[in-house]
């Protein structure tokens, strides 16, 4: 918590939503006004994600602020003006923090066949939300909980998305998964969970497309830090290519040797052309729309 403070007031937990009015919450402005809100684009976020993806504790940095950056982003694009109000600058700030709740056991890729529902009360005025969630990014550290929840039929038109906040209602009990605890990965259970209509994003029933163009940006932020990790771990190989001798010679004397190295600066290249193709046009047309999706589910 001490540590997401600090992010939230040097202006990163802000940075890795992507551009927008939002990074004007940041305490203390960006990174002490390296860049302005209005010139950052989605190539700012990019080497904000390139960077934090150097400590290679993929578990400790997703419970840091990967929660957020995969959650926030439903509040600042779908979120109501009370919403950006009231939730949305402590998050920025780092004060609290937001998880993104959808695959539940019954339901991982398959977001139509979700399972918790959501009936409205007699007054008509709140639903009662009781089902489970399963694989929660940072759910055991989340005051909020950007969930997927069934209040209409069968299939994709009968999903909506609602802001909870964390209550008695919730448990949340951590999932001890292989990368690391640290994140915070959670089973999560509403039950008789009361979220007030308020809370729905948009339109009841149209949480399908929500949870869609909302994939766009996550699946570009993972393939941005998977991207990197491969370069740092090229350079080590590289590195040690130079450095160590076999049978009288350096390993990247060595003719086979030169050509493993070949194939994967080939790799890396292509891939890293292609992720500044894709973030360029996420500046063109955004992350959330119809045009970019394809191009973002090519690239992962």
């Amino acid at each position: 918590q001490e540590l997401r403070k600090k992010l939230g007031d040097v202006g990163i937990v802000a940075m890795v939503q992507g551009p927008g009015a939002h990074l004007k919450l940041a305490p203390n402005g960006l990174m002490g006004g390296v860049v302005k809100p209005e010139e950052f684009d989605y190539f700012h976020e990019l080497v904000v994600q390139e960077e934090r993806s150097r400590f290679f504790c993929p578990g400790w940095e997703d419970g840091i602020d990967s929660a957020n950056s995969i959650g926030v982003p439903v509040i600042i694009k779908y979120g109501s003006e009370w919403m950006k109000k009231e939730v949305l600058p402590s998050l920025i700030r780092g004060d609290t923090t937001c998880c993104l709740a959808i695959s539940e056991a019954y339901a991982g890729s398959d977001v139509a066949a979700l399972r918790t529902r959501g009936e409205l009360d007699v007054k008509g005025e709140n639903y009662i939300v009781n089902g489970t969630k399963k694989w929660i990014t940072g759910g055991m550290y989340a005051d909020w909980f950007v969930t997927a929840v069934r209040t209409g039929g069968k299939a994709s038109g009968g999903l909506s998305m609602m802001l909870v906040p964390k209550c008695n209602e919730i448990q949340t009990k951590v999932i001890k998964s292989k990368y690391s605890s640290a994140a915070g990965t959670a089973f999560v259970t509403y039950e008789d969970c009361v979220v007030p209509k308020r809370n729905v994003f948009g339109q009841e029933g149209k949480g399908f497309q929500i949870i869609m163009s909302n994939f766009n940006h996550e699946r570009w932020m993972i393939c941005v830090v998977c991207i990197q990790r491969a370069r740092l771990c090229t350079e080590e190989v590289f590195k040690w290519a130079m450095q160590r001798k076999v049978f009288g010679a350096k390993l990247v004397e060595q003719p086979v040797i030169r050509e493993k190295l070949a194939q994967m600066f080939s790799g890396l290249e292509q891939l890293t052309a292609m992720g500044y193709e894709v973030t360029h046009a996420m500046n063109q047309v955004g992350p959330q729309s119809a045009e970019i999706g394809g191009g973002i589910a090519l690239f992962k």
